[in-house]
Formats: C-alpha cells, sequence, structure tokens
C-alpha cells in the first residue's frame, strides 16, 4: 500500500488549506477593489455616476477598508453645514473595471516519469475580466466575470498528467464574484459568492493579481467560496489607535479551492473567526482560526471525510522609511491539525494532520534599487506508511520561481497521479491519486529566493536572481516506489537526494498610459532550473536542465 500511502500524504498536504478571509483596502477609498487586470498595475475605475459616498467603513475580509490613519488621529474637525447635511444620504454609483491579458510561454522538453514520458509545453492564453458594481447608499451588488479564460492550446492532454494541471484548459465563462452588501460606518455585513485571500495568500488566494515587477509566476485559479460575512471595527467610536482593530465572523461553503470543488462532489464548510491591527495597507497583522468539515455527496464508505482545524498569523510591517530608503517585511505562518480518511491506508483508517507553512518577503529600497529576500517552508512526509500526514502545500497562486514548482514538479506530480491509478498497479486507485498533481504548488520544500530589480525608468524596470530549493520529505514517486518494493525512488526511477536546484530567473516589464484611464503593461520573463541531486537519475547524474520563457501582455481599464 506504499502508493496508497504516498498519494494520501502529498493529498493531504494541500487538501486542507482553506479557503480563508482578506484583509483589502484601496488607498482610503470606500468602494470594493474592482478588478485586477493581471499586469502588475493597480485597476484604474471608471465611474459611470458621479456621487458622494457615505463614509461608511468596511472591515476585513476582503471588504475593504479605508487605511486606518484615523489610528493616529483625534476628534475629526467639524464638517461644513453641507457636507453634514449630505451624510446618511441615498446615493446612486455605478463603477465598471475592466481588463485583458494575453500571454504566451513555453518549456524545454523534459521527462514526466521514468519511461520518459514527455509532451509539449507551450500556453497560449487568453483572459477577459469585466467587474460592474452598482451602489445605492450603503447598500451595494458587486460582481465579476471572466471569459475566454486559459489555455487555448500548448497544455499536456489530462490522459498523460490528469487535470491538476498549473494552466487551466480555455473556459468560455466564469463567474467569480456576485454578492449584496450592506456597509455602515463602521461594519459591514455581505452575502454571496466572493473571493477568499489572506496575508501574503499561502493558504487562501483569490488569484486576482499577478506578481508585480520583481516577482514571477502567474495566476490562474482563486479560491470561490459562498459567504455570509460580519466585519466591523468594533471599537471605532473611541478613535485613536482603537480604529485600527477589526474584527470578523464569516460562514462558507467552498466553491473551488486548492482540494475543494463544489462541482466535484465535494461539500466544504468552514467556520471562520479574524482579528487584526490594521494601521494601514503597510502596517498590519492579525490572525484567523478555521474549523472546515469537508465531505464528498459521491462517497458513501467513509471516505474523504476531513475535519481540520487551522491558524494563521500573517502581516506586513514598514519598519523603515526615508525619502531614498524603506525597508519592509511580510509574513505568514500556518499551522494545521485534525484527522482525515483522505489518505487512509492499512495501517490506519482515520489519520492525523499536522502540517506547517509559512513564508517571508523582505523589501529594501535604496533609490531607485529593489532587494528582496523571500524565504518559505512546507514541512513533508517522511513515513506515509504511518497513521499522520505531515505534509504542507501552499496555495497553488503563490508563485515562487518559474521551472521548479510551476513546470517540473507541477507536470511530474501530475503523471505520478495518473500511473498512480493505473489498474495494471491495483485494481482499485489508491486514495487521493487523483490529487496527487500539485499544480504548480510548494509542497514538501524551503526555499531562499534573493533578487534585485533595477527601476531603469518611470515606466521601465528589470529584475531577477536565484531561486534555491531543498526538499523537506523525499522526492517520492508512488508507482515507481511501488514497483520497487517499497523503496523511495522519484519519478525519473532514481534514488532522491535532499536539493532539488537551482533556478535562475529574469523578467523585464514596461508600462505605459496612453490615456489616463488605460494601463498598458508588457512583461517578459524567463527561468533556467538546474536540477539538484532530487532529480537523480537510475543510471546516476541528474535530470537536464529545463528551460521555461513567457511574454505576457495586459490591458486594464
Amino acid at each position: 500500500m506504499t502508493v496508497s500511502l504516498r498519494s494520501l500524504s502529498l493529498v493531504l498536504s494541500a487538501g486542507f488549506i482553506l479557503a480563508s478571509p482578506a484583509f483589502a483596502q484601496t488607498d482610503g477609498g470606500l468602494e470594493p477593489k474592482a478588478v485586477n487586470p493581471g499586469d502588475g498595475e493597480a485597476t484604474v475605475l471608471r465611474e459611470l455616476v458621479v456621487a458622494d459616498e457615505d463614509a461608511g467603513t468596511p472591515a476585513p475580509l476582503q471588504v475593504d477598508l479605508p487605511p486606518a490613519q484615523a489610528a493616529a488621529v483625534t476628534t475629526p474637525a467639524e464638517p461644513p453645514k453641507k457636507e453634514k447635511e449630505e451624510e446618511g444620504g441615498w446615493h446612486l454609483s455605478a463603477n465598471l473595471a475592466a481588463s485583458l491579458r494575453l500571454n504566451y510561454g513555453g518549456a524545454t522538453l523534459f521527462a514526466f516519469d521514468a519511461d520518459r514520458t514527455t509532451s509539449s509545453i507551450a500556453p497560449l492564453q487568453t483572459r477577459v475580466r469585466v467587474t460592474p458594481e452598482i451602489h445605492l447608499g450603503g447598500l451595494g451588488l458587486i460582481a465579476e466575470a471572466d471569459a475566454a479564460t486559459g489555455a487555448i492550446l500548448g497544455i499536456p492532454a489530462d490522459s498523460v498528467v490528469g487535470d491538476r494541471q498549473p494552466v487551466p484548459a480555455i473556459r468560455a465563462l466564469e463567474l467569480r464574484k456576485i454578492y449584496l452588501e450592506y456597509k455602515w460606518a463602521s461594519g459591514t455585513f455581505r452575502v454571496g459568492q466572493q473571493t477568499s485571500m489572506w496575508g501574503l495568500g499561502l493558504l487562501a488566494n483569490d488569484g486576482n493579481k499577478d506578481p508585480e515587477a520583481g516577482d514571477f509566476g502567474q495566476q490562474h485559479f482563486g479560491n470561490l467560496t459562498y459567504r455570509a460575512i460580519l466585519a466591523a471595527r468594533p471599537l471605532f467610536g473611541k478613535g485613536g489607535a482603537y480604529r485600527a482593530f477589526e474584527v470578523a465572523i464569516a460562514a462558507d461553503l467552498i466553491v473551488r479551492d486548492n482540494f475543494g470543488e463544489f462541482v466535484k462532489g465535494d461539500r466544504a464548510f468552514q467556520g471562520v473567526l479574524a482579528l487584526r491591527f490594521n494601521k494601514d495597507p503597510e502596517n498590519n497583522f492579525g490572525v484567523y482560526a478555521v474549523y472546515r468539515n469537508q465531505r464528498n455527496i459521491y462517497v458513501t464508505d467513509g471516505g474523504k471525510a476531513t475535519d481540520a482545524v487551522v491558524v494563521d498569523f500573517a502581516g506586513r510591517w514598514q519598519l523603515l522609511k526615508r525619502r531614498n530608503r524603506e525597508f519592509k517585511l511580510g509574513w505568514e505562518f500556518v499551522g494545521i491539525t485534525g484527522t482525515t480518511t483522505q489518505a487512509r491506508n492499512e495501517n490506519a483508517a482515520l489519520l492525523k494532520l499536522a502540517q506547517f507553512g509559512m513564508a517571508l518577503k523582505t523589501t529594501y529600497r535604496v533609490g531607485r534599487t529593489f532587494i528582496y529576500l523571500d524565504g518559505g517552508y512546507a514541512s513533508g512526509d517522511q513515513n506515509p506508511s504511518d497513521d499522520r500526514v505531515e505534509n504542507f502545500r501552499f496555495d497553488r497562486d503563490y508563485k515562487v520561481g518559474l521551472v521548479l514548482f510551476d513546470q517540473v514538479l507541477a507536470y511530474q506530480s501530475g503523471r505520478s497521479g495518473v500511473r498512480a491509478a493505473d489498474p495494471s498497479l491495483a485494481g482499485v486507485a489508491p486514495e487521493g491519486a487523483d490529487l496527487l498533481g500539485t499544480a504548480g504548488s510548494v509542497t514538501g520544500a524551503w526555499y531562499l529566493f534573493p533578487r534585485i530589480r533595477i527601476a531603469m525608468a518611470d515606466w521601465l524596470d528589470a529584475y531577477g536572481g536565484p531561486l534555491f530549493a531543498f526538499s523537506t520529505a523525499k522526492l517520492t514517486d508512488p508507482f515507481n516506489s511501488r514497483i520497487s518494493g517499497g523503496t523511495s525512488v522519484n519519478a525519473l526511477g532514481g534514488r532522491p537526494g535532499n536539493y532539488l536546484g537551482t533556478e535562475l530567473d529574469l523578467g523585464v516589464q514596461a508600462r505605459f498610459k496612453p490615456i489616463t484611464e488605460l494601463t498598458v503593461t508588457l512583461t517578459g520573463e524567463g527561468g533556467l532550473f538546474l536540477p539538484g541531486d532530487a532529480y537523480t537519475l537510475p543510471g546516476g547524474g541528474v535530470m537536464a536542465p529545463v528551460a521555461f520563457g513567457r511574454l505576457r501582455l495586459g490591458v486594464s481599464l
């Protein structure tokens, strides 16, 4: 049962990453964020009907807050009489944001398994995103939809690597948001389908923004949930620093996240409690606790059942801010505990969850030069045959580099799932084999990613750096290990070491504004992965280097 155990352990590393709340805010505005153009630039809202907004203060969990610079403000000045008369008025306004993302990329051929199975990876992708909003006083109706989103061509067939790929196939239409909200001076209530985001996006990621210049990768998914949320600043009336304290409670039914999909029969319910101190967008920290109960309506034998508790501490803080120097720190630490039957095996019908993940992001600016140092850790499972599941998986929209996690590990793990489910290996596919594909997630690894970015002009940035990655558990392929008598063997049939490899990434981004309301961004990125001893071949040596490049055009209105 090595296959079953390994499959399940890898599956559970991400299966219990919860679609969690998010704190997001505009620069002092009270409107919900409309849409991310997918090009690293802030969206420009087109206001169709100009009207004053009420002074409501939305609250956490993606219920956009104005910066709590109120934390440094005492009693506000008395407003003019005319303004006081207008407060509380039922003003009608409508906003519309839209964006287009078009990109093409490709990787050199590399082996997916020990049989040297391979396939061309050269996706041509499109996405049109539209976000309309209507507000009447404190009431609002917000929607967001993607059209023609995904890869038109250039991705491997599902029969080769399964359907958990880092780039999804083209979809004609996808509804991301449609919800009603009511906001007042110190809080907000929302109900309907919403995206979910928290902290750096390590666990829950709305997939709403591609990395800006200095970071790499591209987002494709986003956590979606049917949510009812009440969020507020309960001490808002006290003024001063008290205004920065936020609290939120939410009830969720997951539409889609890393390892739960409503359309596939998964019924994942969540209860959320979140607390945060939010001084402003660059200075905040908070904690949330989530309880998740997940079952599958198509399973009647007790399988695919999970009860998990997640505690996540995340934030960011600007430690230095001067004219020519800045230093910022962002962090997220996650612990998961609970039980599951998702990866049950002959040694244990009920498995214990004990997973840990973390990520740190630092930025130091000197003039027009930016120095980044990122690091991350995802616990691994050294013994997939026991009664514990310990490997942790980042959200698939949290991007680290270009090649190792998003290409090599993604497609080799996807192929592992297909081979592990082969009826010639076992009469029935091991539980969790369908979730072995990482879809680009960081899992069972720790890494360091130093980079430098130079603002060559106000409209042009060049950036790059090396990624060093190590395994926290041996890279083990379920199929190869099974036919090898249980010995840990990697996807290529060799005995894996601990060093995943070194990746060298370079990028350049140019931004243009032909008119005030329009932003055009052109991004080019390339990476070269040099495999380490984790990718040892059966005859000695390691897998050949893998290169990847991408060109992306973004247009936002």
